[in-house]
């Protein structure tokens, strides 16, 4: 890993501190020559007391990722496949500019590995409600992930890496991680694009076995989905029980920070965000 020498980062912590407007546009464009592990390497050297100058530099790198995401997601969603993981942690660097991807995707794959050993134990290996039973008391008790029902709307419900590390977030990035962990083991789940309230389902038989991560793990039939829309006094449609492709995953994550940014007056990052849907939404 290539690193930097401790007088350059002082340098930098220095010009951190110029709030001249040219020369913060150098200190950019030299920040964009470096790599994210460089990045980091010089986070966590700048004093932890000296707030103005990190606060200064979280916010250059957040200027500098929002404006590349444009691109990102130009490119991610101009792919046919549009891998889903990618989209979510392209969402996710939208609130932490340091995000390593490969660092939380590794934790997702160390988390598959362990439910596949625990999958080989099962008495029944094809039978669909073992293999629910199993993956919810992987996901829900041993790692321990549940819905936010205290914080519904908190925005870092909204971004994978927070959701990991606090395992609490809202229905959609709790399904998420359901299906990225399942996805590695090469098992029939797929979310479930009901209104208000993802979910997940398991397609492996005759008729779909629908799941709430977001109650962890929650079985629930058809007529509990048309109870759902009901109270939503919405009019039932099959099509809420249609599995979305990624892209449309991806932008109803981006849909809910919209509406959560704009009911807080955050309107600069609601119209960041709205940017990249309406990006998103051109490729589809």
């Amino acid at each position: 890993m290539k690193s930097i020498p401790q007088s350059e980062i002082k340098a930098i912590g220095k010009l951190l501190k110029d709030s001249d407007e040219s020369t913060m546009k150098l200190l950019e464009e030299q920040i964009k020559t470096f790599d994210i592990n460089v990045l980091k390497e010089i986070n966590d050297e700048l004093p932890l007391d000296d707030i103005t100058c990190r606060k200064h530099f979280l916010d250059l790198l957040l200027k500098m990722r929002r404006e590349k995401l444009s691109k990102d997601f130009d490119n991610w969603s101009k792919n046919s496949l549009s891998d889903l993981e990618y989209g979510v942690f392209l969402v996710a660097s939208f609130n932490n500019p340091l995000l390593s991807f490969e660092f939380y995707s590794n934790i997702l794959s160390s988390w598959s590995n362990k439910l596949g050993q625990n999958l080989k134990n099962i008495k029944f290996k094809d039978d669909p409600t073992s293999i629910i039973n199993e993956a919810n008391h992987f996901i829900f008790m041993e790692l321990g992930f549940k819905g936010n029902k205290e914080s519904y709307y908190d925005p870092e419900n909204s971004f994978i890496d927070k959701v990991i590390e606090k395992k609490k977030g809202n229905p959609i990035l709790l399904s998420i991680i359901y299906l990225l962990v399942t996805k590695r083991l090469g098992l029939q789940f797929l979310g479930v694009n009901m209104p208000a309230h993802f979910l997940v389902q398991y397609i492996d038989t005759i008729e779909p076995i629908f799941i709430d991560p977001f109650n962890q793990g929650e079985i629930i039939t058809r007529a509990d989905c048309q109870e759902r829309i009901k109270i939503l006094k919405l009019t039932w449609q099959e099509d809420y029980l249609t599995s979305p492709n990624n892209k449309q995953i991806v932008t109803r994550i981006m849909q809910n920070l919209i509406n959560i940014y704009n009911s807080e007056g955050l309107f600069e990052l609601k119209e960041q965000l709205e940017y990249y849907v309406n990006i998103v939404k051109r490729n589809t």
